[in-house]
């Protein structure tokens, strides 16, 4: 990665350069260790690598935001206009790894190793690429599209769509709600909403206007809070029920249905911890429908059928018996 790349530099420089002329290694292996080496120490793989740096920093962080349990969609519009708003300004305004390469280059010196100039590594160009990288952050992330089909149309019906969206969701903020604000403010975004996630518009309107005058969410417009919060944000809930999924289904379990299956992962994700949860009363239960506790010794026995009953097979299981 990138990150290992900078915090290791000098040691990846010592081996290349070892291994270059290390006569236990055949030419070929030789030459394509010094060609590492003159890539490691050329100024515009050094630029590239701080540029990089900065930008994964960013979109890192972004992420795990994103992967946060209690991100709401409001808020991740936020983190995300905030993440590409840096990105706009890293265009003019270069990051701290940045601003350290191009100090570096400019003294030919990268982390105590002499860098040299050579045209064989294109330079990225610092402006160009956070400009672009913000763009398409874009069109990518502020539209209802999927973000594996690329629109380059400006102002589609998706993006259309996703504004319309992000302004009816702030309409539910307090923090965006007018000093001298009219009793019908905001009820038409609350019916909008309230179409969209098939909820009772009478009562989600009634419940907003209460939420205006006492500013405390109360039964009517809950439904469409509890909706709204709800929203995947990321699909880190679904990466982490395949991960669950992979752990309760082993060769020994193979024969779960899906039912079961379905339930074990439920419980593994939402489950409380051990130290909260009392089996006690599961237990009784378990035991009052007659079955059997794992510390049982003496098993019931075993009824046996009635084998003089009669049977459609019985005259060719007697010829077993010939």
């Amino acid at each position: 990665t990138v990150k290992a790349v900078w915090n290791n530099y000098e040691a990846l420089f010592k081996h290349f350069s070892y291994a270059s002329t290390d006569t236990c290694r055949d030419s070929r292996e030789r030459a394509k260790y010094n060609g590492l080496k003159n890539i490691l120490t050329s100024n515009n793989f050094v630029h590239n690598l701080g540029v990089l740096y900065d930008a994964l920093i960013e979109l890192s962080d972004l992420s795990i935001q994103l992967q946060k349990r209690d991100m709401t969609l409001p808020a991740a519009h936020k983190s995300i206009q905030r993440t590409i708003r840096v990105l706009e300004s890293m265009a003019s305004i270069p990051g701290p790894k940045s601003q350290e390469v191009i100090s570096a280059c400019e003294n030919k010196e990268f982390k105590n190793i002499q860098i040299y100039s050579k045209t064989s590594v294109i330079k990225v160009q610092m402006g160009q690429f956070f400009t672009s990288l913000s763009n398409n952050m874009k069109q990518r992330l502020m539209t209802t599209q999927a973000s594996n089909v690329s629109s380059r149309e400006i102002n589609n019906e998706y993006q259309v769509n996703f504004k319309n969206l992000i302004e009816d969701l702030e309409v539910l903020s307090p923090e965006n709600w007018p000093d001298n604000m009219d009793i019908q403010y905001g009820d038409e975004s609350i019916r909008r909403l309230s179409q969209v996630f098939e909820i009772d518009q009478v009562l989600s309107v009634r419940g907003f206007r209460e939420y205006k005058e006492n500013k405390k969410v109360n039964i009517d417009i809950k439904p469409l809070m509890t909706v709204i919060n709800s929203i995947a944000i990321s699909s880190s809930e679904c990466e982490r029920t395949f991960s669950s999924m992979n752990l309760i289904v082993s060769p020994i379990r193979s024969t779960l249905t899906s039912s079961h299956l379905s339930s074990l992962i439920f419980i593994h994700c939402v489950g409380p911890p051990l130290e909260k949860f009392d089996p006690k009363s599961f237990v009784k239960s378990w035991i009052m429908r007659g079955k059997r506790s794992a510390t049982e010794t003496n098993c019931l026995k075993r009824a046996k059928k009635d084998e003089n009953v009669s049977n459609p097979y019985n005259s060719i299981w007697n010829c077993l018996n010939v």
